[in-house]
């Protein structure tokens, strides 16, 4: 076994161990050992942890923001009504105790009581109706949350959630953190800014230097209990290497994303462990399909044959990563094994020619200034080279990037990443592919996918459902204007006593009970 492996399997042992001795612990009496004098030493926890992961933080405005580090933070300042059990599988209860569906358009919540606000506020059922009702008016919200008709009061803690049509991932939707809770009176009492930044969850905004690094408190009043950690930092570490260096150094606890050519270093490092966790977030090239030349399928598609994805992985990855060529994840239940696009430079060669283009063209990518898409827009300029398209590489920062590359843009081509499959199926393909869809910054608007898509959410036959799903993967994957490159693993470096850490969401990271005992 590898000492990476090794690290992971007695990482999670441990927390196996620990929780079997939380409750296994001998009463007073059977703790004949102590004696009289003396008392029971309480732990101590190191007061910061802080985080550097691969992309910053960019927004609080949790119903419009769809970057994965920022999601990964509103899971630590809110709260969802149904979380994802991502160690077991499964839902649970968060801000929701139960929840059942009563009737064919209605499901019944009902909420946990003595949750506070971070500005002493109890939360109630007028949050939940607030929320969903202006979620529904959002950008990154918005396509979640479309199929709720309203939300009706019943009493303080029972929502009803009516539903204007069938939808069967509804539930997994409502784990996004782009659906956590919002207060009410906030929105009524500060500014938009001031009201986006008060949650339930186990910490609170403390102070955010933009491009620098943002500081959470923790919540002394957290319904699950006071966090161990008092205060989580989250810094920006452009730089890959950086981060390792600061990881080795003690300047940070845990590092998203260190270079792949260097993970050995960490996994031969007594002081820190190697996490490797398969990742829900899938590589891509997104082709603006409502702009010339790219408006032309034979020229996508010619792009597509061009791609050499083992060439990818070698180079950007170093091998760590699953060569993908398909629109939908294959962790997904849905996924359907499908032929894809080959490398074939003959044969893209002659769809540009057939298009008009035997020469080429010149054209842009634009990718975010993370290493990894940086990396990958360098090696997709050498491989279109190769087929007479000459690209122009422009990495920007994470906002800037998103801005540029948004859904209306006048971008060319881009670098990008969608880890939004763990949500349900529907969530995977419409935000990305429907007329209007969130993410779908393809300029793509087709009847069939539209129709075909409103047909399998409304449908709870599990093989009906795979065969609408399978025929949307092929018809997509052919409409070439999201190009999959790899399914990337999470690599994680941390110090080596971290506690709490659990598996993420897709690539969004959970962080909230992270801690680091101190002697």
């Amino acid at each position: 076994m590898s000492k990476t492996k090794k690290n992971i399997v007695l990482l999670l042992l441990a927390c196996l161990l620990m929780s079997v001795l939380s409750g296994c612990a001998p009463s007073s009496s059977e703790q004949s050992d102590v004696g009289p004098s003396e008392e029971p030493q309480e732990t101590a926890y190191q007061k910061t942890i802080v985080i550097a992961p691969a992309l910053d933080f960019v927004s609080t405005e949790t119903q419009v923001t769809t970057s994965g580090t920022s999601k990964s933070v509103f899971l630590m300042v809110f709260n969802t009504l149904v979380e994802q059990d991502t160690e077991k599988g499964g839902l649970i209860p968060s801000l929701a105790e139960s929840w059942e569906l009563v009737s064919d358009d209605t499901w019944e919540f009902k909420l946990r009581r003595g949750v506070k606000f971070h500005d002493g506020t109890d939360f109630t059922a007028e949050d939940v109706k607030f929320t969903i009702e202006r979620g529904k008016e959002q950008g990154a919200s918005k396509a979640k949350l479309e199929s709720i008709k309203r939300v009706e009061i019943v009493d303080d803690y029972t929502v009803h959630i009516i539903m204007s049509k069938p939808d069967v991932d509804i539930l997994y939707k409502l784990t996004d953190p782009n659906c956590v809770i919002l207060s009410k009176n906030a929105f009524e009492t500060l500014s938009e800014e001031e009201a986006y930044k008060i949650g339930t969850g186990p910490y609170t905004y403390n102070r955010w230097e933009q491009g620098d690094y943002l500081s959470l408190l923790r919540f002394e009043d957290y319904w699950e209990g006071t966090p161990k950690t008092e205060e989580i930092v989250i810094r920006n570490i452009p730089e890959a290497a950086s981060r390792l260096i600061a990881l080795q150094t003690g300047e940070i606890d845990i590092c998203i994303s260190p270079p792949q050519i260097d993970l050995h270093y960490i996994a031969e490092d007594p002081n820190l462990t190697l996490l490797q966790i398969p990742g829900a977030n899938c590589r891509y090239i997104g082709i603006n399909s409502s702009k010339k030349p790219f408006n032309d399928i034979r020229v996508r598609q010619a792009i597509a044959h061009s791609i050499n994805r083992k060439g990818f992985v070698e180079a950007v990855y170093e091998g760590n990563a699953t060569v993908h060529n398909n629109v939908m994840h294959p962790g997904n239940l849905f996924y359907k094994e499908i032929e894809g696009y080959s490398y074939d430079k003959e044969k893209a060669l002659a769809l540009l020619a057939e298009a008009g283009y035997p020469n080429g063209f010149s054209a842009t990518i634009y990718s975010s200034s993370g290493t990894v898409q940086k990396a990958v827009a360098t090696v997709m300029q050498a491989q279109m080279a190769e087929i007479g398209i000459d690209l122009e590489v422009q990495s920007l920062e994470t906002a800037t990037f998103n801005a540029t590359v948004a859904p209306g843009s006048d971008y060319d081509m881009c670098v990008n990443g969608w880890g939004g499959y763990v949500v349900g199926p529907d969530n995977a393909l419409r935000n990305m592919f429907y007329t209007g869809g969130n993410n779908n910054n393809f300029g793509f608007s087709d009847e069939y996918v539209d129709k075909t898509l409103d047909e399998a959410v409304s449908i709870s036959d599990i093989e009906t459902r795979k065969k609408l799903y399978g025929e949307l993967q092929e018809y997509i994957t052919n409409q070439a204007v999201f190009l999959p490159i790899a399914i990337e693993m999470i690599d994680m470096g941390v110090k080596s006593d971290l506690e709490g850490f659990v598996p993420p969401q897709g690539s969004i990271q959970k962080f909230k009970n992270v801690y680091i005992p101190i002697e």
